[in-house]
């Protein structure tokens, strides 16, 4: 299989943006995936206009990005997640992406 990318959106609540940063750093989100075999990275990113996010994460094959599934939520510190959970504003899954064409 080849890579693959994953993309989570967020949408923060209007005014809570340093919260949702403060409390995705804690979470953890782009330094415990290193622990799964397949993981290459990832970024979280900002829009320019604000209020929304993305994390792009770049994997070996989806199974990889599977396992970090299983795991990334609740192997998460509690408090950080209920703080994230509560900036956001349309909580939604991340969705896993082939790779198409690169330049």
């Amino acid at each position: 299989m080849s890579q693959v990318r994953s993309v989570i959106r967020f949408r923060v609540k209007p005014g809570r943006e340093a919260d949702f940063e403060a409390a995705f750093e804690q979470t953890g989100m782009l330094t415990r995936p290193r622990a799964i075999d397949g993981f290459l990275g990832a970024e979280l990113v900002a829009a320019e206009t604000g209020g929304e996010y993305l994390v792009i994460g770049a994997w070996r094959d989806a199974e990889a990005y599977r396992a970090w599934q299983a795991v990334s939520a609740a192997d998460a510190p509690r408090e950080a997640m209920r703080a994230l959970l509560d900036t956001l504003a349309d909580p939604r899954p991340g969705a896993v992406y082939r790779i198409v064409s690169t330049s």
